[in-house]
């Protein structure tokens, strides 16, 4: 079904009067969250709320990290051998929060919440009671997306963060090898330990929130979806908002202890900021090792383009750990990650909230008509 522009345009609108910038676990996102709420019920969907415990700001999982680190300095300049043991370990913490999952914060001391909707399929007169034969997950965080720019680079989930959380990781290894210099040594160590204070200070400070707020257009087209589906006979359709969803996992992962949905007919697409730039899916993502987005996803995707030119869809690749899918990629769910690539245009284009609901209701649609042939070998990208 199309959607309007007028629809999606008016939803945008409205949500930017009515929300501005939300920090994780602040009153700004708990109203965010009560509106979801109430669109998604508007939209005739069953809709719950889980509350969750959450960190405040993204980097507080490196703080333990950076102190371990000042220790190792003073180790490896007083006892070598103790300083490369320790920072041996830190390395491979760094490894693990940048490749494998994020560190677990020592503490979660806010609350955050996710709005959780579902939308059952329409009976039949052939089943009864109507089973699904596909499960499709749309997630939207409902913090506003960080911007990783100056300290905040170092804890980025991206490639050049985690150089950068190595490069100070192996400090304390080359302070232990100039242990025979002393004027070296303690140059080295002084600068080290400047370098681990600035990763301290970063792990412990808000990052700048994204401008234009992508995430509010990625609320928009949550809703914007919601309102808009085609009765459905073989796709049940969830909808989430996740809160805290770029600070840990752990609202994700709390999402998937209330409903345990199975890996082999679940599909979750997940919404990244669609303020401006090119609306974008992301064939592959990570640092190192590469998670593939699901080929019938990415081929429907595709698909819904070339049939609808209002869409005009570009596959992309991401050199970062995606913030909302990466729990789940680990899980071994199939999925797809939307969202606009920034082009140096910083001015909002709700145009995008319109063209990526077109996409999802698209894929939806041809989930729906079993015209999928899901058959597909593992996609392959450029």
């Amino acid at each position: 079904m199309p959607v309007r522009t007028s629809d999606s345009a008016g939803v945008l609108a409205d949500l930017i009067a009515q929300l501005g910038p939300r920090q994780a676990t602040s009153t700004a996102e708990a109203i965010a969250a009560a509106q979801i709420n109430a669109r998604l019920r508007q939209a005739g969907f069953s809709v719950a709320t889980h509350s969750v415990p959450a960190t405040a700001h993204p980097g507080t999982r490196l703080a333990p990290v950076a102190i371990g680190l000042m220790a190792a300095i003073g180790l490896a300049a007083w006892q070598p051998v103790l300083g490369i043991a320790l920072g041996f370990w830190l390395m491979a913490l760094l490894l693990i929060d940048g490749i494998y999952a994020p560190l677990p914060p020592l503490r979660q001391r806010g609350i955050s919440q996710n709005i959780i909707a579902v939308r059952p399929i329409e009976a039949s007169d052939t089943q009864t009671p109507p089973q699904p034969r596909w499960r499709l997950l749309l997630l939207a965080p409902l913090d506003t997306p960080p911007v990783w720019r100056g300290i905040a680079r170092l804890i980025a989930p991206t490639y050049e963060g985690l150089l950068a959380r190595l490069a100070l990781g192996s400090l304390p290894l080359a302070i232990a090898v100039t242990a025979t210099a002393s004027a070296l040594r303690w140059t080295l160590a002084i600068g080290a330990f400047a370098g681990a204070l600035l990763l301290f200070w970063a792990s412990r400070r808000q990052p700048p929130l994204i401008q234009p707020d992508g995430g509010i257009a990625a609320l928009a087209t949550l809703i914007t979806v919601a309102q808009h589906l085609p009765r459905l006979q073989r796709v049940e359709v969830w909808a989430a908002a996740v809160g805290a969803a770029y600070c840990d996992h752990h609202s994700v992962r709390t999402l998937l202890a209330h409903y345990p949905f199975a890996t082999t007919n679940t599909f979750i697409i997940g919404l990244g900021p669609l303020a401006c730039g090119q609306l974008a899916i992301i064939s592959r993502n990570g640092i190192f090792r590469h998670k593939v987005a699901d080929p019938l996803l990415y081929r429907l995707a595709m698909d819904a383009d070339q049939t609808d030119p209002v869409i005009d869809l570009e596959p992309r690749t991401q050199a970062a750990n995606d913030e909302l899918l990466s729990p789940l990629q680990q899980r071994g769910f199939r999925t797809l990650s939307i969202r606009a690539i920034a082009d140096g245009n910083h001015v909002l284009d709700p145009s995008l909230t319109e063209r990526a609901a077109r996409l999802i209701i698209a894929i939806i649609h041809a989930l729906d008509t079993d015209k999928t042939h899901d058959n597909l070998s593992v996609l392959r990208t450029k």
